[in-house]
């Protein structure tokens, strides 16, 4: 077993986090979080260039021996190496992260395999703007999370350049919206991988894509590229995708100093069905409810990190980025705007409006949102180390600060459109410009400031304790500027004290515990400051007004746990690792987006305190020619405090003639999964040919908008998929996957909708459910030198 700590420069809990997040890896004693169970490749496929074992960063610890309780994290980390993303096969991160790591799930919120809603103990990192984000994502030191509503487009993330991921509970030491914890990316360097590497699929669904890497190495210097590209027709109606994505590292080595520039290029289109009513999905699993529903993003990301080691005590490190995203979105949806008799529409409470009538009580209407979102974010990180002893013993002591400033371009506009009876919306060139409807174009400009200043020490009291405390400072300042008036002007200011401190005890050789308690804060997005009064709902995520403020969340979380290794002496020659553990997050002031009884809009509230607390346990086994492992998370997510929600669609609310339902604790949390079981193996049957299977249990969460849970959850669900490589040469694979071999109609999400909205269509059952990707059949070559 190797090492399996870092390899990039500004590696944090043994993996590249954000600006300011860099303070964890260097501010704790020399650790392999490879203690925590992770499926690993029993045979390195040949095909695959094998990964050199470079010179050890000088950023990184000294070696030790991968001893599973020499942990000394105080924390849950759960870690998916480059090699289970390639033996997976899997083009996206977040089906990757869904097939292995303890606690995560993936919502098909979107109807897109490539935008995924990533779940992680109830907590979300989504690209859909409007749902409130509580994990803090992280690329080689970059915050990805976007400057406009803090979502994370999956989509432009190469898989093919990731090294590993960890995910990892709440740390204040990572920065803003890590409420719920983080998911790091670590990329591939030309130190670390070195090779070509072809890769090209052909499969169900008009399924085709490819993916090149390059990495070389030349004294002092090294280089990496990667290149994806696909194309996919999707598993529903106008979900075709079309993905293109680069990324690249170039580096210097030195004796006492290493320095990276890296690059990240995309460019994606992608259909985004969204959730469908039951009844249509029943007849048609691949119906759409209401489209176009487009979205094109584009991204250009630069940066340099470095790291310099005066001395053997002291490690200076900084690194700056540079992040621009664009998003184009292009949504079809029923309207509240009718025909009443008149030369004009009228609005939903029967006032006309100076829309003209252009179609009379004959033509279904409709309407299509067009939003367009400009993001620049610049940023970077001062960080300092130092591991002189203490009292004679080991300690580390970082310090740093960081800074990031973002900017945002928003702009918006609504169109009425006739519904077709296969539910397109044709546009009819009248944009609506209702003020007095709360409908008008939009165009603002929004900037986030964010300044952390942190300090994290770790001292071992003992051989075997040791303890961790610190804290970060965050400052939060955003500013609305409104391009067509004065009606959006605004600024709001957050600030927070995030305490940390836990201690980790080595109970036996094979062996040890943890325990922390973590503070951590999530300061209201631009887009949800924007859009926070229940009296003046927004079209999310198109319309914006002036709104009173709304409360920072503050996360309060404790976790405590045992983790270890063991062998069956002359049973089998390989080894176990596993880990247990509990945990528990208060979250204060929890924003949630609630629907208005105006069709489409909605508003953000602060709800009150939920917790989500729950049981984590993963098993693992790998020899020299299986893998296998087996976890299971239990997620309890409930409201603790009584408060009044917008539900206008909740049949029950219908019945009673109410648009809000009147939640109380004890009720759960909607769209989260309370139980899931993941299980899987690789074999090597001989050394060129390998088989692999994974299975995912997932129980049926709640539908959004039965916050007061009196209707029964969605249906459990498990998939179960199939896959085989077989190596011709050294340098060719062949390959097969079967996803979903039982077809299995998996539905993570679901809305109540309201039945009457289309005259055309009478539809009985109020729901709506998104369909997950259905069996899907590919092959593929891999050739590699």
């Amino acid at each position: 077993m190797t090492n399996r700590r870092c390899r990039s420069a500004l590696a944090i809990l043994c993996a590249s986090l954000a600006p300011g997040a860099a303070a964890a890896q260097q501010a704790l004693p020399d650790i392999d979080i490879g203690a925590a169970p992770r499926r690993a490749s029993a045979v390195r496929p040949a095909s695959t260039p094998t990964p050199v074992v470079p010179p050890q960063p000088v950023a990184a610890s000294t070696p030790i021996a991968p001893v599973p309780v020499q942990n000394k994290l105080p924390a849950t980390v759960e870690v998916t190496t480059a090699q289970d993303i390639a033996n997976t096969h899997q083009f996206d991160i977040g089906a990757a992260l869904d097939r292995s790591t303890a606690g995560v799930s993936v919502n098909a919120a979107t109807g897109n395999p490539f935008s995924p809603e990533v779940d992680f103990r109830g907590f979300v990192a989504s690209p859909v703007v409007g749902t409130p984000q509580g994990l803090a994502v992280y690329q080689n030191g970059v915050r990805i999370n976007e400057a406009w509503g803090d979502v994370v487009n999956w989509d432009l993330i190469p898989s093919a350049a990731i090294d590993r991921v960890t995910v990892t509970s709440g740390n204040p030491l990572f920065g803003l919206n890590a409420i719920g914890g983080a998911i790091a990316l670590d990329m591939k360097t030309g130190f670390a991988w070195h090779g070509f590497e072809l890769d090209g699929r052909l499969g169900s669904r008009g399924r085709r894509q490819s993916a090149m890497q390059y990495g070389v190495e030349d004294h002092d210097f090294a280089a990496y590229l990667a290149i994806e590209a696909l194309g996919d027709d999707g598993y529903r109606k106008f979900s075709g995708s079309r993905v293109h994505r680069v990324y690249g590292d170039v580096g210097y080595r030195g004796d006492q100093a290493e320095l990276h520039f890296t690059l990240g290029l995309a460019q994606n289109r992608f259909g985004a069905s969204g959730p469908a009513p039951v009844d249509l999905v029943n007849i048609d699993p691949s119906a759409v409810y209401t489209t176009p529903q487009t979205i094109k993003n584009t991204l250009a990301q630069y940066g340099i990190n470095g790291v310099y080691s005066p001395t053997a005590d002291w490690k200076l490190q900084a690194d700056a980025h540079y992040r621009a995203f664009d998003q184009a979105h292009v949504d079809g949806n029923a309207t509240d705007f009718m025909s009443c008799g008149g030369a004009t529409l009228c609005n939903e409470d029967g006032d006309p409006t100076n829309i003209p009538d252009l179609f009379g009580a004959a033509a279904p209407l409709g309407v299509i949102d067009r939003t367009y979102t400009r993001s620049r974010t610049i940023g970077g990180t001062a960080q300092a180390t130092n591991t002189d002893k203490i009292f004679e013993r080991p300690n580390k002591l970082t310090f740093g600060v960081s800074y990031d400033h973002g900017w945002t371009g928003f702009a918006a506009n609504e169109e009425i459109g006739v519904i077709a009876p296969n539910l397109v919306i044709g546009g009819t060139g009248l944009i609506v410009e209702e003020p007095a409807s709360g409908v008008s174009s939009v165009s603002l400009r929004a900037e986030n400031n964010y300044l952390g200043v942190y300090a994290l020490d770790a001292f071992d009291v003992t051989d075997a304790l040791t303890v961790t405390a610190g804290g970060r400072y965050n400052l939060a300042k955003i500013a609305l500027f409104d391009l067509r008036g004065t009606a959006l002007n605004g600024d709001a200011s957050f600030t927070h004290i995030n305490p940390m401190a836990g201690a980790t005890y080595k109970i036996m050789p094979n062996l040890s515990a943890y325990a922390s308690y973590s503070e951590a804060n999530r300061a209201p997005t631009p887009l949800e400051l924007g859009c926070a009064d229940r009296d003046r709902p927004c079209l999310i995520d198109t319309f914006l007004v002036s709104d009173p403020p709304l409360k920072q969340v503050v996360a309060h979380t404790i976790e405590t746990g045992l983790r270890g290794d063991f062998k069956l002496p002359e049973m089998v020659s390989g080894r176990f690792e596993w880990t247990a553990g509990l945990y528990r997050t208060l979250n204060f002031n929890d924003i949630l987006h609630v629907p208005s009884a105006i069709t489409g809009r909605g508003f953000f509230v602060n709800a009150g305190t939920t917790q989500r607390q729950g049981v984590e346990a993963a098993l693992s086994y790998k020899d020299e020619r299986l893998t296998a492992f087996l976890n299971y998370t239990l997620t309890d997510a409930t409201f603790r405090s009584t408060t009044l929600l917008g539900s206008p669609d909740n049949p029950l609310a219908v019945a009673l003639g109410l648009t809000s339902i009147l939640v109380t604790p004890g009720a759960h949390l909607t769209s989260i999964a309370k139980h899931r079981l993941k299980g899987g193996f690789d074999y090597a049957v001989t050394p060129d040919w390998k088989i692999g299977a994974d299975v995912v249990y997932a129980s049926g969460p709640y539908l959004r908008g039965d916050e007061i849970n009196f209707f029964p959850p969605l249906p459990s669900y498990a998939t179960v998929n199939l896959r085989t490589s077989y190596q011709v040469t050294n340098n060719v694979q062949l390959y097969g996957l079967i996803e979903n071999a039982g077809n299995t109609k998996t539905r993570s999400f679901g809305t109540f909708f309201n039945t009457m909205q289309i005259p055309f269509l009478a539809f009985v059952d109020p729901r709506q459910v998104a369909i997950g990707p259905p069996l899907g059949v590919y092959g593929g070559a891999k050739v590699s030198f």
